[in-house]
């Protein structure tokens, strides 16, 4: 399956599943449960009686169909790459006490023994795709074990949120290692963290499975202004961040020194610059393949920029615009759903545009 657009760099050293495996995955998945509601029916029609446990059995396959059957829904949402994402400012931990909430009737059905530990933790995602990607994950743990400990924390470095699932028998296996299997709850989790750019990774420890989540969007303070975590300690170095590397950011100026100090600051957040000197050729450059962030001299602002932009955000609604202001002492964040420009003022670039660049990125990213 396609990575869904808008990803971050980081998002790539998640775990992957083979595209060619899903369609066997989901076969295996429904021929599990079509054989338990066939077992019942045979069983019907020899004796015309229906027994509880039974009547217990077609339940809990009906259930897993339908679930079957969303999952595959959104894999083919996710495989379109084409997922309009809101982001916004979530607590973890309050979010995941709500989802165990929530299922809890569910996971007492199932047998499940739920234990956490839960540190206060912000990110900036949609809070829709949260609600399902913690979900699918207590789901994809409880397929290897009925006791699943859930722990919610703060790396040391980078400072990323990091949520670990270990899921274990309430009986020892006796000295036998817990196995790895690609379940569809398994190809779900990696499809979701791949499109909301998060990084999950698994691996069997003796008898237990660990699943881990890392939130490269995780929510700092950074020089009196709310900001994603960027993975630099030392404001000097505006060392902006492996999350955030890779992407393409498009400059519109015709001023050789601003070129040059735009050009410095992306070099050290590890972001890519292309330059156009006028908005004709930047609309240009556009049709060929959209950046994923456009700053512009506000000297160059003009209406077919404005045009530009209102056509990027027809695609994006959070599409993120810088405009470089020629005025002193100017610094104006956009808010995470507004339809007002960041702007900042070139003596204040080095202070002031990384932060405001890693802001605007995570909007979409």
């Amino acid at each position: 399956m396609e990575e869904t657009p808008g990803a971050t760099a980081a998002a790539s050293k998640t775990a992957k599943v083979d595209p060619l495996m899903v369609p066997g995955i989901i076969g295996g998945e429904l021929a599990r449960y079509s054989s338990a509601m066939d077992e019942v029916l045979q069983a019907f029609r020899r004796t015309r009686q229906i027994t509880r446990s039974q009547v217990d059995v077609l339940r809990t396959a009906t259930a897993a169909v339908h679930r079957i059957a969303v999952y595959s829904q959104q894999l083919s949402r996710l495989a379109g790459g084409r997922l309009r994402q809101s982001h916004e400012r979530v607590a973890i931990d309050d979010l995941l006490k709500k989802v165990l909430a929530d299922n809890d009737w569910r996971y007492y059905d199932a047998g499940l023994t739920i234990e956490h530990r839960l540190q206060q933790v912000e990110v900036i995602l949609d809070p829709g795709l949260l609600v399902s990607l913690l979900e699918v994950a207590v789901d994809c743990a409880a397929r290897c074990g009925q006791v699943v400990s859930l722990y919610l924390s703060i790396k040391n470095w980078p400072e990323h949120g990091l949520l670990t699932l270990k899921a274990r028998s309430h009986v020892s296996a006796g000295g036998a290692g817990a196995e790895l299997e690609d379940t569809l709850e398994w190809v779900m989790l990696v499809q979701l963290a791949q499109a909301m750019g998060v990084i999950v990774e698994r691996e069997a420890i003796g008898d237990q499975v660990h699943f881990t989540l890392e939130f490269p969007r995780t929510v700092r303070q950074l020089e009196g202004l709310t900001a994603v975590e960027v993975d630099s300690g030392d404001p000097s170095s505006m060392g902006e961040s492996r999350p955030l590397a890779g992407h393409r950011i498009l400059l519109i100026t015709n001023d050789d020194r601003l070129r040059m100090q735009v050009r410095t600051i992306c070099e050290a957040m590890r972001l890519v610059l292309d330059v156009t000197p006028t908005c004709k050729q930047a609309i240009r450059y556009c049709e060929l393949d959209k950046p994923d962030m456009i700053m512009i001299d506000e000297l160059l602002h003009d209406e077919q920029f404005d045009t530009l932009r209102e056509d990027l955000l027809r695609y994006d609604v959070n599409f993120p615009c810088v405009e470089i202001a020629s005025a002193s002492n100017v610094v104006e964040v956009s808010s995470w759903m507004g339809d007002r420009m960041s702007r900042v003022s070139r003596d204040s670039l080095r202070d002031q545009l990384p932060s405001i660049m890693a802001m605007e990125l995570a909007k979409v990213f």
